[in-house]
């Protein structure tokens, strides 16, 4: 099982060292204008963004078990462990049950319960047990608490956030550059003061911008090597947290 685990996470290191050089790639070719690079680039984009769809839900399935109804939006544990003592144990047993029955369950616990609204919950683990993640991802932004027309849609899905958390990650906001391995406190200042302020900033910077920081910044910067924070960055603002994940575990000081 380790074994089957370390060659899927060399895989997806692979994956992702190949998808920053496609990436590459592409900027160049569009630099230089050439019509059937373009075409060629289309086509490309339309397979791997079927394919990254495809990663991103195998990724979901493999880390949240069916049973785990903490990822609904508006469901923590004493409410999972509510709804499993009367019987509703997974996402199929959750999209099954219809609402006045959950209501019940809240109502029967008491006054604390009463306030939440299970209205969404349903329709949430139908999509989970489907596998429909990005769509899950996408209704949960949409709610706050379970409740719909409430969300802001800019804060990370509780989906999203407990996948991060799971994959050793500890924040979800785009500007905590140090989720990059290589940077730290210091360095993610300097990088900010420079107007590179989110994994999306720094995704578009060049080697070459990153190194003129820190070699201004002086002699203790200019140990630290850069060449592989836009990569980095790229698969954080893209949401791949597995695909960073393996990738860091093959990098040393994000060199």
């Amino acid at each position: 099982n380790s074994s089957l685990k370390s060659s899927l996470g060399r895989c997806e290191a692979d994956k992702a060292v190949l998808e920053a050089k496609l990436a590459k790639c592409e900027a160049s070719l569009a630099a230089g204008g050439g019509d059937a690079g373009a075409s060629g680039i289309v086509a490309a984009a339309g397979m791997s963004g079927a394919a990254e769809a495809e990663t991103k839900a195998e990724g979901y399935a493999s880390v949240f078990a069916s049973d785990n109804l903490q990822i609904i939006e508006g469901i923590g544990p004493k409410i999972e462990q509510l709804l499993k003592d009367a019987g509703i144990r997974t996402w199929g047993d959750l999209a099954s049950a219809d609402l006045g029955r959950l209501q019940k369950i809240l109502d029967d616990a008491g006054p604390r319960y009463r306030m939440h609204n299970p209205k969404s919950w349903s329709e949430q683990a139908r999509m989970a047990h489907e596998g429909k993640w990005e769509e899950l991802i996408h209704y949960q932004k949409f709610l706050d608490a379970g409740r719909e027309d409430q969300g802001d849609f800019e804060t990370p899905s509780k989906v999203e956030k407990m996948y991060i958390k799971a994959m050793g990650f500890a924040a979800a906001k785009e500007t905590d550059l140090k989720v990059i391995e290589g940077i730290g406190p210091k360095i993610e200042q300097l990088l900010k003061a420079d107007g590179i302020n989110t994994w999306a900033d720094l995704a578009k910077a060049s080697v070459e911008r990153l190194q003129g920081i820190l070699d201004k910044a002086g002699e203790h910067y200019r140990l630290a090597d850069p060449g592989t924070w836009p990569q980095q960055a790229a698969l954080a603002a893209a949401g791949k947290w597995g695909e960073l994940k393996a990738y860091q575990d093959q990098l040393k000081g994000g060199k």
